[in-house]
């Protein structure tokens, strides 16, 4: 697996060491209410000739419980996901979120997605939260 676990608002990665490139995008709020904040950002990432493309999905810091999530949801279909780990470390650059998981895209849910946006539910044994993405995030670059 080669993902990125901190990283800026948007742009490109390059890592000649490993032979990873890529895009993400900027980070954008997927579900807000009174108790839980969750922002998201899409990661595309090539190496040897392997295409991965990836819903970030983190947890803002706000003194609330931290969600665990186990399972996504689209549309009556799991969505393949993993979820954080102790080891995944902060999210997006600044560390004001915790890492909550990652939803990884087909090629034909991501083409799906870049029209019509992603809304899927996110599954914890306490709490399940529906995410909506916009279309507008799933439109990187090409690589």
């Amino acid at each position: 697996m080669f993902l990125v676990a901190c990283v800026p608002q948007s742009g490109s990665l390059v890592s000649p060491d490993t032979g990873l490139s890529g895009h993400y995008s900027r980070q954008v709020v997927i579900f807000n209410d009174a108790h839980h904040v969750l922002y998201g950002h899409v990661l595309i990432t090539h190496r040897n000739g392997e295409t991965l493309r990836t819903l970030v999905v983190s947890q803002r810091r706000d003194g609330v419980h931290r969600l665990r999530f186990s399972e996504a949801w689209s549309g009556g279909i799991q969505l393949p996901f993993r979820r954080a780990s102790a080891l995944d470390g902060c999210s997006h650059g600044h560390c004001l979120n915790h890492h909550a998981g990652l939803i990884f895209l087909s090629e034909a849910l991501f083409t799906h997605a870049q029209s019509h946006g992603l809304h899927a539910r996110l599954v914890s044994g306490t709490t399940n939260l529906d995410i909506s993405v916009p279309a507008s995030l799933f439109h990187l670059p090409p690589t």
